[in-house]
């Protein structure tokens, strides 16, 4: 079944997310369907759609956790809250992956 997450950060920039990304690397981690981000009213919001929530827990312990933390102690990056929620629908026929 389908898995989202939403991840709130309040008062982080465009820039200190990309910090995040920086140390999560290039290659697509397997599991993910579709993944969201951009500014909210209070900071920056991400949005990840995973074929399960086994993948994104694969994700989260083998990747997230580090490159947050790499990027906390690297280069002060504050982490923000993350969310979970379990999708009813998700039609994705159209995207490229």
């Amino acid at each position: 079944m389908p898995f989202g997450v939403l991840q709130e950060m309040p008062g982080v920039s465009e820039g200190e997310y990309r910090l995040v990304e920086k140390h999560l690397g290039p290659d697509r981690p397997p599991g993910l369907l579709a993944h969201v981000a951009g500014p909210a009213p209070d900071g920056w919001r991400v949005i990840n759609i995973w074929e399960s929530e086994d993948a994104f827990r694969r994700f989260q312990s083998e990747r997230l956790i580090r490159a947050a933390g790499l990027a906390a102690q690297q280069e002060g990056f504050d982490p923000g809250k993350a969310a979970g929620f379990r999708s009813v629908t998700v039609d994705g026929a159209e995207l490229p992956f």
